[in-house]
């Protein structure tokens, strides 16, 4: 069936505007100077952040892909976005032989991850960097698709769009990691995005962009199975309606058209998973799939490498059907869908508890700048239905993103605001709106907010964003909004804000103070190496037994508030000498049976109370 050019939606006079006006040139050259401050920050954020928790998996990940041609260490996370992060790395030098690491045959990523960082540190660190420099590459490509859409409605929009976006700092502080969350954003939101324009358009064009932006997202990041529902969902309503590409057809067209639109899709990201697998261990029987050992992963490990076994859907599956999948991806995705049934975290409000779905929206509202929430509010105010259907346009919008934040909520991964980074530009989008309404105010409402005051106060929310983001470089990570501030901020939530980046400045800490001999419980696979990079000689922190004194200990908070017992060295004659970031504690043991313990010096950078 040939596209039909869709009817416009009834028109209506645009109200008259007020306010400044700028030219298309003149926005450019803005835009262009706000992608360049995001990528000076998130640049200054790859050069002081040590390796996080996650990134030598993916790094890892990524280099085995190439070096190997082997995908199968892609189950926790499909390939495509530490593919494109691992390529600067892999084309440069010797490659690694990771096969002949220990882990590689039972598919162990995390042997394989430690045994690469330790035959050759610098190389793991340097290949993990240029990743970081990829993933920044991608934050800002989205910031420049996200104000090229939204120029059809204005330059000042557009703008207010890509500076709540590029330098919100969740986006920066995503953006310079070498992890997928911020990939799986950049194609989550140009699927729902293109998907959007081609249901209101009816242009082929747009099928092929929105099918090709959920198959990446769909190798991105197990998160985006949501994706295929929520546009279901959409075009749905659409066809109900008659709305968009479907206006003026008659019911069997529609029927003809949903049908086409489904296949295209399924065509092309099923094309798209198994070519970013190498077409690997593909097509096997729903039998076959239950027989094979499953990867060594710690939720297989919980279910004694059982969990597919345990799966209701693929045990009501004939044995013989062949699934048109890779085996990794089908056992990604149960892997996935357990995890989020996990009790994974849960730290929250100064202590362990159950999953709480509060989790995601009170971090999403605390570590979001003042001024992003001002204009958010804004324009969340803004979104008043006046008619009984609402537009296809708001709908094809909303509904995933919704989608995602209502799983999310109901999940039981207390993990970081990261897990929802995807729904932040939506917000943005809400936020952009009621900019641009206090810059370009109809005349009905100028009598509502007097004079320039309304301009004024836009511009000044979105300068509190800026001035937010440049304040908390290079402390995006745990950076929480002015109106809590960070010791109250570690408070809420502690386990997505120290992610082992901070290691460097640790060793600046102990080598200031003279520090030996140190004992270092690592968090992360390299973070020991890490460490004795910064010029920190340490010795491995076993919590459940004492050391000898006197000594040094340097502990992660995030570890040590999800210990049921206290840690044995800190029990007696522990003096705190400083807190890094209000999340990793320095401490000074003395000998108990010595003179009474100095008391501590009170020259840190982010210093508590003594203890």
């Amino acid at each position: 069936m040939s596209a039909t050019p869709a009817s416009p939606e009834p028109a209506t006079a645009p109200p008259e505007r007020r306010g400044p006006r700028i030219s298309r040139r003149a926005a450019h050259a803005v835009a262009a100077g706000i992608l360049a401050l995001a990528a000076a920050l998130m640049a200054v954020d790859i050069a002081r952040d040590a390796p996080t928790y996650d990134e030598p998996f993916h790094t890892t990940r990524g280099l085995a892909l190439w070096w190997e041609g082997d995908s199968r260490l892609s189950f926790a996370h499909p390939p495509l976005a530490n593919a494109l992060q691992a390529a600067p790395g892999a084309a440069r030098g010797a490659p690694v032989d990771l096969s002949g690491l220990s882990g590689w045959e039972q598919s162990n990523l995390v042997e394989v991850a430690r045994g690469y960082g330790a035959a050759s540190y610098a190389r793991a660190r340097s290949d993990m960097l240029l990743g970081r420099a990829v993933t920044a590459a991608l934050a800002l490509l989205l910031g420049a698709y996200l104000y090229a859409r939204s120029l059809r409605h204005g330059a000042v929009r557009a703008l207010f769009v890509l500076g709540l976006y590029a330098l919100h700092p969740m986006v920066l502080a995503h953006g310079h990691l070498t992890t997928t969350d911020l990939p799986i954003t950049v194609a989550f939101v140009i699927a729902v995005c293109e998907w959007q324009r081609y249901l209101t358009s009816g242009r082929l064009l747009r099928l092929g962009t929105a099918s090709l932006a959920l198959g990446a997202a769909m190798v991105t990041k197990f998160s985006a199975l949501i994706l295929p529902p929520a546009f279901a969902l959409v075009a749905l309503y659409a066809a109900l309606r008659r709305d968009g590409r479907f206006s003026g057809l008659t019911w069997p067209r529609v029927a003809r058209g949903l049908a086409r639109d489904a296949a295209v899709l399924l065509a092309v990201v099923l094309l798209v998973i198994n070519a970013s697998y190498g077409f690997q261990r593909t097509g096997w029987t729903v039998a076959r799939i239950l027989a094979e050992p499953e990867p060594a992963h710690w939720l297989s490990n919980q279910k004694k490498g059982t969990l597919l076994d345990r799966s209701a859907l693929l045990e009501a599956l004939p044995g013989g059907l062949p699934v048109p999948l890779p085996y990794t991806y089908v056992y990604g995705a149960f892997s996935a869908s357990a995890h989020t049934k996990s009790n994974h975290g849960n730290y929250f409000f100064g202590g362990l508890h159950g999953p709480s779905p509060a989790y995601f929206p009170v971090l999403l509202v605390i570590k979001s700048p003042v001024g992003f929430l001002l204009l958010l509010g804004v324009g969340a105010s803004l979104l008043r239905v006046r008619r009984r259907w609402p537009r296809l346009r708001t709908v094809a919008l909303a509904t995933a993103p919704a989608l995602f934040m209502a799983l999310a909520v109901k999940s039981q991964i207390n993990l970081g605001v990261r897990h929802v980074l995807p729904v932040v530009p939506f917000l943005a989008m809400v936020a952009a709106r009621g900019g641009a309404w206090l810059v370009l105010r109809p005349r009905r409402a100028a009598a509502r907010v007097p004079g320039r005051l309304a301009g004024l106060a836009a511009a000044g929310a979105a300068g509190l964003v800026a001035v937010e983001a440049v304040a908390a470089t290079p402390h995006h990570l745990s950076h929480f909004n002015w109106l809590v501030g960070a010791r109250a901020g570690h408070w809420v939530s502690m386990v997505g804000e120290d992610w082992g980046q901070d290691i460097a400045r640790l060793g600046e800490a102990l080598r200031e103070r003279g520090a030996s001999p140190v004992y270092y419980e690592p968090y992360g696979d390299w973070a020991s190496a890490e460490l004795s990079r910064a010029g920190v000689k340490h010795r491995k922190l076993r919590c459940n037994r004492d050391v000898p004194r006197p000594a040094w200990v340097a502990i992660h908070a995030t570890v040590d508030v999800r210990r049921r017992k206290p840690c044995a060295a800190l029990r007696a004659g522990a003096v705190r000498e400083a807190v890094i970031d209000h999340h990793i504690h320095v401490y000074r043991l003395e000998d108990p049976k010595a003179s009474p313990p100095a008391k501590a010096d009170d020259a840190t950078d982010d210093a508590d109370e003594k203890e």
